[in-house]
């Protein structure tokens, strides 16, 4: 077993711990409530933020590519006989993720606790590679005597482990260290801490069935008890939706009773929580229309989908890159071998989008027409293969129009009668087809 065999390892004796913090409990707000991750989620805004991130990553497919020499690029394609690194990223990360729920997994993380942690535990006894997710709030780095870095983790089972840094990949939020990271919750806590209490002011008024507050005022002095048994009556009575708008009888012990009306300029904190909502969205990169707010118009959204890929999404798939390739393969091969998101997925939902991006690629040269196809999952044809580029193309030094000695070439006259959009197929050297 996998779990035995990494329980028996120790590191050579811990003699310092870098920080202490076995649990976090959650922030304090000026708002009077404790935000924690999971409190977080009971926002509606926070909790659709930390979904779109880590929906949007993990439908990326993450790829592993070869490149042995300049200008040739090879996708190492997943194997199942092997179990390859691809075929753990694309098809199986272990016995019980699909890649999805993988990357889905370790994003939130990531943004709940501001560090996540891969493990891959090194294969022995016949077992499968594998590829697993440590709990981001029971994970922290050890240093040992020898100064090297270890990870204290707790397993779901209530084990804990120390695993040395080789077998573990960390991603980290607002480092400043290297070491450890900072939630983004921990940094919007005032903003989800107005809005929980917002949340719950507004609760209070629907519980009360938007009946006002009052002074009570009766005959004679009560004791505490009696006080408090006339407002629960009362309360019973009048209060709750069912009960809104009901009408009040009082007997003879009733003096006065005296409505405390909410005015105009106490009720604009619910004008409040769609600004605090913006400020959420800030905090996590997440642009408004994909929270439902904000400008719905597709021009918009475009740009703000734009801006989003490249301010918000990029700096996670970017960090994912760079320390996959540092701790999933041997020195040997950092240099020709890196894993690339497989960013042109996200225009899978426009078609438009998708098309235009395929027709200029093509005309370019930069795609053949099977290669579009494949995004597509369209099977290729034979004549697929090919590149192609329009003929008003040429090189910059003019050589396809000028001949050995300086005569003008007869591709020129060729070129000038057929300055038509067709496309020929891109020679082995790169340049259009006829040069």
């Amino acid at each position: 077993m996998i779990l035995s065999s990494v329980l028996a390892r120790q590191p050579p004796g811990l003699s310092s711990v870098y920080q202490a913090r076995d649990f976090w409990g959650g922030w304090g707000s000026s708002a009077g409530k404790i935000v924690s991750v999971e409190t977080a989620k009971n926002v509606a805004t926070a909790y659709r933020c930390i979904n779109v991130l880590s929906d949007d990553v993990a439908k990326i497919p993450l790829y592993t590519y070869e490149s042995p020499a300049r200008f040739k690029i090879d996708r190492i394609m997943p194997d199942a006989e092997k179990q390859n690194i691809a075929w753990l990223l694309e098809v199986s990360p272990n016995r019980y993720m699909s890649p999805f729920i993988f990357k889905k997994s370790l994003m939130q993380w990531l943004i709940g606790w501001g560090m996540a942690f891969i493990w891959t535990p090194p294969i022995s006894g016949g077992s499968r590679p594998e590829m697993f997710v440590l709990r981001g709030d029971s994970t922290f780095p050890y240093y040992d005597k020898n100064g090297d870095l270890w990870y204290r983790t707790v397993f779901n089972n209530g084990e804990t482990a120390y695993l040395p840094s080789v077998e573990v990949l960390p991603l980290l939020l607002n480092s400043i260290d290297g070491i450890y990271g900072r939630s983004v919750i921990e940094f919007a806590r005032e903003s989800i801490g107005r809005q929980l209490g917002a949340y719950e002011t507004q609760g209070n008024i629907y519980k009360q069935g938007l009946n006002p507050a009052g002074i009570l005022t009766v005959n004679g002095e009560m004791s505490p008890a009696a006080r408090d048994k006339m407002r629960g009556e009362f309360e019973e009575r009048m209060g709750g939706s069912r009960n809104a708008y009901r009408l009040a009888i009082f007997d003879n012990k009733v003096a006065k009773f005296e409505p405390i009306t909410m005015k105009p300029i106490d009720i604009q904190f619910l004008q409040g929580i769609e600004a605090t909502d913006v400020e959420i969205c800030n905090f996590f990169g997440v642009p408004l229309n994909k929270v439902n707010m904000g400008k719905q118009s597709y021009n918009s959204n475009e740009q703000n989908n734009l801006d989003y890929l490249g301010g918000t999404l990029e700096p996670y798939l970017t960090q994912i890159e760079q320390a996959a390739r540092v701790k999933w393969l041997p020195e040997s091969q950092q240099s020709t071998t890196y894993f690339k998101f497989y960013r042109k997925y996200l225009l899978q939902i426009d078609a438009q989008a998708r098309a235009d991006v395929n027709v200029k690629n093509i005309g370019m040269g930069v795609n053949s027409p099977n290669e579009a196809r494949e995004d597509e999952d369209l099977s290729g044809y034979p004549e697929g293969e090919k590149f192609w580029m329009s003929r008003n193309y040429s090189p910059t030094d003019n050589s396809y129009f000028t001949a050995p000695g300086g005569e003008p070439n007869d591709n020129q006259n060729q070129a000038d009668a057929e300055p038509q959009v067709g496309s020929n197929e891109r020679g082995g050297d790169g340049s259009a087809g006829g040069a």
